[in-house]
């Protein structure tokens, strides 16, 4: 028993903030379920409030794809344990599975399909159905990334949620979506791409441009004419990042292209690995391998063939839509227009596009990159929308 309590509190942890990890504990129970999907056994843990006897109103959290449950501060992860964090804090009851291949629970993330994830999610539900701490009348889905989509499949099929947070949901089609990303295998290819590169050489022909008119200002030169000069160097370098994302895209959408076109996958994979290394061609082997098995895995190629709009007029709960409109891998105008659209026969949508905030609902205005804060304020907003489905 006492081995038990450990790895419990020692599970909790890993998905707690450093902040949240000197608080008291919260009530935490592991949870076993098995999903419809293949009646594949799913682990997870179930955070309750440290008050109360509830009901509580309560949520499933569904992770972006990939997520790394084993870092609790990459962006993906970091979010949603501060999402449970917040919500546990407030009175709301939170359950997180590990995906399939993760913590415990069967299967492979590699081939489970957005539809198998979005029978896990349901599975989650009717499992909190079962427990007489949750008001079943307030249980909802919170995703993020694919996870929000998942959330939204799962809200057309029979026994939906009552209520959905969608966080940076995908509106256009899974192919699309991955070719207009920065890199669509970026977390594959770590940093040192021509893209960082070229992000590297943005930077410095924009310091250029500002060491120019200095020296323009110190010659004599007006202020109309430094002016002038400063906008045609930005012309100029927004129409290089015009063309450079162009090449991307289309790069991009033709490798995905051969993923779909090629079902065999050993025959895929030597296309796609000449073709990075046309592109890259510093690219180490590992890598190329690496990236080339990534997106040729059964589920990569279901995604490829996702369209969230088909579903979305099946939504009749409250749904609230959240997006960073600085979020680079999805956008937020393109993307939020399309949800709109398809969720337009359901008069309980909100839309709530949060400015300077990224993929992940980070601050990039005050700290860009990878250890940019979580907006607190994003947090609130989400549990006083949450709060007020009743």
């Amino acid at each position: 028993m006492r081995l038990l309590l450990c790895s419990l509190l020692l599970a909790c942890c890993t998905w707690m903030t450093p902040s949240a990890q000197a608080r008291p504990l919260d009530r935490v129970e592991a949870v076993q379920l098995t999903s419809p999907a293949g009646g594949v056994r799913l682990s997870g843990l179930m955070r309750l409030p440290t008050t109360g006897t509830g009901p509580f109103a309560a949520a499933v959290l569904l992770p972006e794809r990939g997520t790394d449950e084993h870092n609790p501060l990459s962006p993906d992860n970091l979010l949603l344990t501060s999402i449970a964090d917040h919500l546990v804090s407030q009175g709301v009851i939170v359950l997180r599975l590990h995906e399939r291949g993760n913590g415990g629970s069967e299967g492979a993330a590699a081939t489970t399909t957005l539809a198998e994830r979005a029978a896990d999610a349901i599975a989650a539900l009717n499992y909190l159905r079962t427990r007489p701490q949750v008001d079943v009348t307030r249980l909802g889905l919170i995703g993020h990334g694919e996870g929000a989509n998942v959330a939204l499949f799962a809200a057309a099929q029979p026994q939906a949620p009552t209520f959905v947070v969608a966080v940076a949901a995908a509106g256009l089609t899974g192919r699309e979506l991955l070719a207009n990303q920065p890199v669509m295998y970026g977390k594959v290819l770590g940093a040192d791409t021509l893209e960082a590169h070229q992000q590297h050489a943005y930077r410095l022909a924009e310091a250029t441009a500002q060491a120019e008119a200095a020296k323009l200002r110190a010659s004599g030169s007006n202020a109309a004419q430094v002016q002038t000069y400063l906008d045609q160097q930005h012309l100029r370098l927004k129409a290089q990042q015009r063309r450079d994302q162009e090449a991307r895209v289309k790069h991009q959408r033709a490798m995905l292209e051969i993923v779909r076109q090629t079902t065999d996958n050993a025959q895929a994979q030597a296309i796609l690995s000449n073709m990075l290394r046309q592109r890259y061609p510093a690219i180490a082997a590992p890598d190329v391998q690496a990236t080339v098995q990534a997106i040729t895995t059964p589920a990569y190629r279901s995604y490829l063939s996702f369209d969230p709009l088909p579903t979305l007029p099946q939504v009749h709960c409250p749904v609230l839509l959240m997006q960073g409109d600085d979020d680079s891998e999805v956008n937020a105008a393109t993307n939020l227009n399309l949800l709109k659209k398809g969720l337009k026969g359901n008069a309980r949508v909100t839309e709530l596009r949060l400015p300077g905030l990224s993929h992940a609902l980070q601050i990039t205005k005050e700290t860009p990159g990878f250890e940019a804060p979580l907006s607190p304020d994003a947090l609130t907003d989400m549990y006083d929308w949450v709060k007020a489905q009743n």
